[in-house]
This record gives C-alpha cells, sequence and structure tokens, in this order.
C-alpha cells in the first residue's frame, strides 16, 4: 500500500478546486445542504486491511486478512449550510488466512462536510465510536475512528448515488497482563452508497 499516501493527497488536490467552484454558487446543491435539511445513507463495499501495527510502533507485522464486505446505515443532520451531525451504524467481515471470520461492528457519532453545485455532490467526514470485534468467539469493544470522502451524483430530487473511500482506525487495547496484544488495525474502505435528503 505505498501509494495509499498519494492517492490520499489526490483525492484532496481534487477537491480544493471543486470545493472553491462551490463558493461562487449559492444553490446549496438545490437547496438539499441547507441548514434543518436530512439525509439517509445506505452503503456497501469492501474493507481491506492495510497493515497492524504491535504497541510497539517502531515495528511492524503483516496483517493475517483477506479483504472483506462491509455495509453501513447513517444519518445526518445539517446544523448549518453543508454541516451534519448524525451517526453510523456499520458492518464488516474479513476472513482470516486460517479461515476464520472476523466480525466488526463499529457504532459511532459523525460529522459531515458537504459542497458541490447539481448535479454533483463531495462530502468529508469523520466517524468516532466504539466497535465490537469477535473472532472466533473471542470478543472485545475497542475504540474506532474513520476519515471518510465520497462523490455522489444527483438522480432525483432526493436521491444521489456515488461512492467513497475511507480510511479507517481501529486500536485494540489490552491492559494487566494482556498488554503485549495491544495492536491498531488499519483499514481501507471502498464503498457504493445511496444517500434520499429530506
Amino acid at each position: 500500500m505505498k501509494h495509499f499516501p498519494a492517492l490520499l493527497i489526490l483525492l484532496i488536490a481534487l477537491a480544493i478546486p471543486l470545493a472553491a467552484q462551490d463558493a461562487q454558487g449559492t444553490d446549496y446543491f438545490g437547496g438539499l445542504h441547507k441548514k434543518g435539511s436530512q439525509l439517509i445513507s445506505l452503503s456497501t463495499g469492501a474493507e481491506i486491511p492495510l497493515f497492524i501495527l504491535p504497541q510497539d510502533a517502531g515495528a511492524s507485522e503483516s496483517y493475517p486478512l483477506g479483504f472483506g464486505a462491509s455495509f453501513s446505515l447513517e444519518y445526518q443532520y445539517f446544523i448549518a449550510n453543508r454541516l451534519t451531525i448524525g451517526g453510523s451504524l456499520t458492518g464488516a467481515f474479513n476472513t482470516t488466512v486460517a479461515g476464520r471470520t472476523l466480525f466488526i461492528a463499529p457504532i459511532a457519532a459523525h460529522a459531515g462536510y458537504f459542497w458541490g453545485i447539481a448535479p454533483m455532490e463531495y462530502s468529508l467526514g469523520l466517524d468516532v465510536g466504539l466497535t465490537i470485534m469477535r473472532l472466533s468467539g473471542n470478543g472485545v469493544i475497542t475504540p474506532f475512528t474513520k476519515l471518510n470522502f465520497g462523490i455522489y451524483r444527483q438522480i432525483g430530487e432526493s436521491w444521489s448515488l456515488g461512492g467513497s473511500l475511507s480510511y479507517w482506525l481501529i486500536p485494540e487495547i489490552h491492559t494487566g497482563a494482556y498488554s503485549n496484544l495491544t495492536r491498531y488495525g488499519n483499514f481501507l474502505g471502498l464503498t457504493l452508497s445511496a444517500l434520499y435528503h429530506f
């Protein structure tokens, strides 16, 4: 994943001129991005393990997971023009090299920013919360953070379709005698999404 930082920089560089272009318009995506508007998002896609770090960040090890699938439901409320708060519920499955299945279920608070001139809209989002992870009957509740960039196209008065690229950080923190098991999981999410504005 040596190309991930370059890809992230490219996406940010593409988003800056789009944001500047939108600053000249006043339609806030046809009125859907104004204070008091709401949206529900349904997403599904791939959840790709990037790398895992042990507690000593100076060392690294390979992550014994294969590509996985994810799905999510998200609600957002516009507290100001283009600015949202809300929450998300996500589920993801990955297989391991030993043939087992890792289940990840984050529940998070969400903050987002939308811009665009219809029919195109773009978003940046941050999720912070907790996730339940289970592997072979063993479970743990641990912190969860997600950064997200989305691109969508309006296909109707209230609907948009598009996709997003996200980065997940999941620290699995253990204390006491098990502190040597602490790990920091890093994932890439690629999803297709349907947004309903109301």
